[in-house]
């Protein structure tokens, strides 16, 4: 157990190192806004000399900005030169004082700042996507871009988004962003300048892409559903199926996907969508590590779970009572902590499993590693640390975890049906041989003679003809019974069969027949008829063929792993590689072995020595497979 412990360990540790260093070191360079540049962007001005837009793609304006709080310098016609302060952009204006008064939450504002030396054969438009509050754009007055639509131009005042791009030379231009804020803080997203062309195809594109990922997830979910119909049973399935449900609920509400989705949701106000995307990644991690232990069987004490949930929940609500929190991008970070802690414990019981070989852990293992990574960098994109459009990431591995979920699901309900397929044949042949060797057992003869010896007890000693009447009655339903019997009995009930059948074979052949008992232990199973036969193979064909007669004994031990039973006589003995030619089917023996092997992954080994007897020795495993036991 200690070794298990230390090698899970060990290697949760250098996966968790690996995560870090291939993820979080790659961002260290975007922790400084401005290093997303790779121009000069200081106390307002943007030198984009040397910058082709039509030839290198969109460009990030991450820098310091003029702020005029309280002001829309362009709608209201300001002429104030002087600004209040400059602010770092992208970040929370709650950062920030004014004339000692730390700013509120809610408001309005303008940022300003002036772009020279841009280079573009296209139009341009200056763009900030997800940004929770409402934002206006202008470049030398000029609107070019809103997130929620120009009243009198496009007459929708929703989320609808305005692009209206203009030509520009090499000169100065001023670029100005106002901004109307219930509870975000101000321009908390990067705000990026690209061709028309550029920005229309990522915008398609973005939408194309997330539209298709919500549409494979809900496929997703209804094959869930039909295969907990199909297999008439839910299971940890509840949790991929909630899973499926929060994230497409997730996909429409965040980014892009609103800008479709705003119609169907009622135009709610997408900082308040906003604030459901931060609560939404704490179910859906949620969903993941309570569907992953009871996958695989990770035993995570239910205290720990509980203690899970409480942190999620404090942290998915802490806003809620702090509203303007969420959108400060440190503290939502710190808060976001909490389920990178989570990552870790999950990284760590995940490498225990692949330690204890579960059924495909690595993959689990793998897939988790994945979406952890993948949660990172779209919490650093949201926040503005990454300016590149990497919103896409985080959806496609959340997908692609629902999918190979989805596919091991239907591996294992193959698998799980071949297996069904399989026991059900082992059921009929199984019942095929305990018939076979029912009928072999009660052979027209044997009957004759019984009851012919009986009949002659009747009149010498009825008391003794009584008493094997009780035995042959309790040997017949012993030998029905194993008709229905589809599990092994307990050896003692087979060993009384045993018993009744040899007395009444002692009536028969009285002093020429003798049995002797060594039964150490009887803890253990054995399929129905399984002895018996042995031992009327013994007496017919070994000791009655003796004119003296002889013993048969019967003898049972136990070993380290396993069970003996020795069926032995010292009759003729015969030669075991020689088919016998007498005209009988012989069936007994070989059916036996089946019955044995199919139930307890037992063997039977046969030895003979002509003129000295048989020896027939029954091996039971203590490890047999209870599920093969039919």
């Amino acid at each position: 157990m200690s070794r298990r412990f230390s090698q899970g360990a060990l290697c949760a540790i250098i996966i968790i190192a690996a995560v870090l260093i291939s993820i979080i070191l790659p961002l260290l360079s975007y922790l400084n806004p401005q290093a997303i540049n790779n121009f000069d962007f200081k106390q307002a001005h943007a030198d984009l000399e040397g910058y082709d837009l039509s030839d290198s793609g969109p460009v990030a304006l991450a820098g310091e900005w003029e702020f005029y709080w309280n002001e829309r310098i362009v709608t209201e016609g300001s002429d104030r030169k002087i600004p209040d302060l400059y602010i770092d952009v992208p970040s929370a204006w709650t950062a920030y004082e004014i004339n000692g008064q730390k700013l509120q939450s809610s408001g309005i504002a303008s940022y300003k700042t002036t772009i020279s030396n841009v280079s573009s054969n296209e139009p341009i438009l200056v763009s900030v996507n997800n940004l929770p509050g409402k934002c206006k754009v202008f470049i030398d007055g000029e609107c070019v871009f809103s997130n929620r639509g120009i009243p009198g131009v496009t007459g929708n005042t929703s989320f609808y988004t305005y692009a209206n791009p203009v030509e520009v030379d090499s000169g100065e231009h001023t670029l100005v962003v106002e901004v109307d804020c219930e509870f975000s803080s101000g321009l908390t997203a990067l705000p990026q300048l690209s061709t028309y062309h550029e920005y229309r195809h990522s915008e398609i594109s973005s939408v194309a892409v997330r539209y298709g990922i919500i549409g494979v997830v809900a496929l997703f979910a209804i094959g869930t559903v039909l295969m907990c119909i199909i297999r008439k049973r839910v299971g940890n399935q509840l949790w991929l199926l909630l899973l499926c449900v929060i994230f497409v609920f997730r996909m429409l509400i965040s980014n892009e996907g609103y800008m479709v989705a705003h119609t169907i949701l009622g135009d709610l106000n997408y900082e308040f969508m906003t604030s459901l995307i931060f609560v939404s990644t704490y179910i859906i991690k949620l969903c993941m590590l309570m569907y992953l232990n009871t996958k695989l069987g990770l035993k995570i004490k239910q205290y720990t779970l509980m203690l899970v949930s409480m942190v999620f929940l404090v942290c998915a609500f802490v806003p809620y009572f702090v509203y303007s929190q969420i959108y400060v991008a440190t503290i939502y970070m710190w808060l976001q902590s909490a389920a990178y802690l989570v990552d870790g414990f999950m990284i760590y019981k995940l490498s225990g499993a692949v330690v204890n070989k579960e059924r495909n852990a690595i993959a689990f293992l793998i897939i988790y590693c994945v979406n952890a990574c993948a949660i990172i960098i779209d919490n650093f994109y949201l926040n503005g640390y990454i300016a590149g459009e990497v919103s896409f990431i985080m959806p496609v591995a959340c997908m692609s975890f629902i999918g190979m979920m989805i596919v091991l699901h239907l591996i294992e309900s193959f698998s799980d049906y071949k297996k069904a397929q399989i026991t059900a044949d082992l059921q009929r042949e199984l019942s095929e041989l305990n018939t076979t060797l029912m009928i072999s057992q009660i052979q027209p003869h044997f009957l004759y003679n019984a009851l012919n010896t009986i009949k002659y007890m009747t009149k010498k000693d009825p008391k003794t003809a009584e008493h094997a009447i009780v035995k042959f009655s309790s040997y017949l339903r012993a030998n029905m019974d194993s008709l229905t019997q589809k599990e092994p009995i307990a050896f003692t009930k087979e060993l009384e069969h045993v018993k009744n059948y040899i007395d009444i074979e002692q009536l028969r052949f009285g002093d020429r027949l003798k049995t002797e008992y060594d039964i150490q232990t009887e803890n253990f199973t054995i399929p129905p008829l399984t002895i018996q036969p042995i031992v009327e193979n013994a007496i017919k064909h070994g000791v009655n063929q003796k004119p003296e007669g002889g013993t048969v004994k019967i003898s049972t031990k136990e070993a380290d792993d396993a069970f003996i039973v020795v069926i032995s006589d010292d009759g003729v003995g015969y030669d075991v590689n020689q088919i016998l030619d007498d005209g009988r089917s012989h069936v007994g023996i070989s059916n036996i072995k089946k019955r044995l092997s199919t139930m307890l992954d037992a063997t039977v080994e046969i030895n003979s020595v002509i003129g000295e007897g048989t020896q027939a020795t029954i091996t039971i495993p203590k490890n047999n497979d209870p599920e093969r036991k039919i």
